[in-house]
């Protein structure tokens, strides 16, 4: 028994919703991109603001229904959370809210604070709980996969980002340093993982991109913490991110998945971060191929968010199709 009124069909609709705020995700994500380009390109920021305000849309519409199908219930929630497959995705929601929090801030810098601290609360709340779980409970080392690390090393390093924007240098540096711990911790386990128990299921395997994300959102947030000044630790950043990047290419036959489903748009997060982390550091640097740069990973970025919109909407619709015709 779930609980409360909870059936195993009510807790699939809840968790394809969660799952279905990698969309969300990617849209912000993307949206990054292209307000860091925005520092130098200006006409960057009106399609950053779109973005941004697309994901909040999908965020809220998904967010909704998922309480809506029993989410708030405690009882539903302490379920969901301990799922071992699931229970780390619920991370998506105050990650999110804190991204598009952030971004939105030079409209009301003192109510994205008070927004910020909300989110950052409910993270912190999501992270302990799910890693008190894994240590009561345990986890079998074959379901680990990169996505283990979005609670305990993405969220801060996220948090981190909003916090140098909202000016909070103080929460900007204690969030760094929990995601950079737990990259080590909680990386050094999947990667022995990876390394030691053989390839992941083929819906699992896009994950593999989420290797790019502590390196890259680490640069990003310590760039923005420093005011964009690209020091040793940048440098750093940059290294590991590329050492990171050229290890995803080697891996690309395992990510080619034989037919399309909605996982797949955890491909659009990493490249949109690295993207990122990449415009500000040519920025910094000051270098020729800056703009070349900086417009030809946009244009790859924003082609696959484009490619996916388009695969998402086709697989929609032949998914309704087949409803239809099932039910006839």
């Amino acid at each position: 028994m779930l609980g409360n009124r909870d059936t195993a069909g009510t807790y699939e609709l809840r968790a394809s919703r969660i799952d279905l705020l990698s969309i969300s995700l990617a849209t912000a994500g993307l949206g990054g991109a292209w307000r860091a380009a925005a520092g130098s390109y200006p006409g960057a920021l009106p399609v950053s603001d779109g973005l941004y305000a697309l994901s909040g849309l999908i965020w809220l519409l998904l967010v909704w229904q998922y309480l809506r199908h029993g989410g708030a219930g405690w009882t539903n929630l302490r379920h969901d959370i301990r799922q071992p497959d699931q229970g780390f995705t619920l991370s998506y929601v105050p990650v999110i809210g804190m991204l598009i929090t952030g971004h939105f801030s030079r409209f009301g810098m003192e109510p994205a604070r008070w927004l910020y601290a909300l989110f950052a609360i409910l993270a912190v709340l999501i992270a302990a709980r799910v890693l008190a779980h894994w240590v009561t409970d345990g986890l079998d080392s074959t379901a680990l996969h990169p996505g283990y690390l979005l609670p305990l090393s993405s969220a801060p390093l996220i948090a981190s980002v909003t916090a140098s924007v909202l000016e909070l240098p103080a929460i900007a540096d204690a969030a760094f340093a929990i995601g950079m711990l737990y990259s080590l911790i909680i990386g050094t386990i999947v990667l022995g993982r990876l390394v030691t128990q053989g390839r992941l299921p083929e819906r699992a395997r896009p994950t593999l991109t989420i290797l790019t994300i502590p390196p890259a959102v680490g640069g990003i947030a310590w760039l923005v913490s420093h005011q964009g000044v690209v020091d040793a630790v940048a440098y750093g950043f940059t290294g590991v991110l590329f050492f990171t990047v050229v290890v995803i290419a080697f891996l690309l036959p395992e990510l080619r998945q034989t037919r399309f489903h909605l996982g797949m748009w955890i491909f659009i997060f990493p490249v949109a971060a690295t993207t990122n982390f990449t415009i500000r550091l040519v920025a910094g640097l000051d270098t020729w191929i800056a703009p070349a740069l900086t417009w030809g990973l946009l244009t790859v970025a924003t082609a696959a968010f484009v490619w996916l919109a388009g695969a998402t909407l086709v697989h929609t619709r032949r998914t309704e199709k087949l409803k239809s015709a099932e039910g006839l």
